[in-house]
């Protein structure tokens, strides 16, 4: 079966038909976590299998899958004993390519708007939760799964209205939910070489973060973040200081196309 077809099967499936009652926890769990869970392995005995004193997403085999729509920092002691026991982990974070804001009144449930974000998102939107799993990535036995969904985002309201003094309320917002719509392409992270789809073309042999931001078109920000990671798993080389601003190179072990190109 497909990707495609597996995520259709599942998306025509109730909430309460996704749930599973057997598991640690799984009453607690978001919809797009319960969802994951179920495309990623279809075999619900696989699901919520305890591991020492954690509890494994995905157990399958050796092979221990996690699944993290929030902050991979999260993961961190679950991972160490994960892989001090030997398992092969891989670690599943969803990355939003498209987003449907649907904001909801808190008390009465009426929908009060709905809207799509304008830029849609891509791989390097996964790079700040990455980034906190820097010092795993190069790990024996280890990898990190990103797939891009189209999610729409539910949000109940509260507040608002006008007090007596005449001064409007500011509403607050809360997410309750993410419903993904469309799966897009995966990419998967077992090794150096792999993380080569975050290098953008047209990066001159030496370059420095600014160059880097305007070639893969992402902030200044998420590109020294990205230059970092690249460092610490010995993508991409500091090879000097021009000022206070570091240069790079890509890693001599990664070919460049005669051009000076990379």
């Amino acid at each position: 079966m497909t990707d495609h077809l597996r995520f259709e099967e599942l998306s025509a499936l109730s909430k309460e038909e996704l749930h599973v009652s057997n598991g640690v926890g799984t009453l607690s769990e978001k919809y797009l976590h319960i969802f994951l869970k179920n495309y990623l392995e279809p075999d619900k005995s696989c699901h919520e299998v305890k591991v020492g004193r954690f509890t494994a997403d995905i157990l399958n085999g050796n092979h221990i899958t996690e699944i993290q729509t929030r902050s991979l920092n999260l993961l961190r002691e679950k991972l160490e004993y994960y892989l001090l026991e030997g398992y092969e982990v891989t670690v599943v974070h969803p990355v939003v390519r498209i987003r449907k804001m649907i904001n909801i009144d808190a008390e009465t449930g009426e929908i009060l708007r709905k809207s799509k974000f304008a830029r849609e998102g891509n791989f390097y939107d996964g790079i700040p939760e990455l980034y906190k799993l820097k010092y795993f990535l190069d790990r024996e036995n280890f990898e990190v799964r990103l797939i891009l969904f189209d999610i729409e985002e539910y949000r109940e309201m509260t507040g608002g209205g006008v007090t007596k003094t005449g001064k409007r309320r500011r509403r607050r917002s809360k997410r309750t939910e993410r419903i993904p719509f469309d799966i897009g392409d995966s990419l998967i992270l077992d090794n150096p070489a792999d993380y080569l789809e975050f290098v953008p073309k047209g990066l001159e042999k030496e370059f420095m973060a600014a160059d880097f931001a305007r070639c893969a078109g992402i902030s200044l920000t998420v590109a020294r973040m990205t230059l970092n990671l690249l460092t610490q798993i010995h993508v991409t080389e500091h090879i000097r200081n021009e000022g206070r601003k570091y240069v790079y190179r890509l890693n001599r072990y990664f070919d460049y196309d005669n051009t000076g190109e990379y």
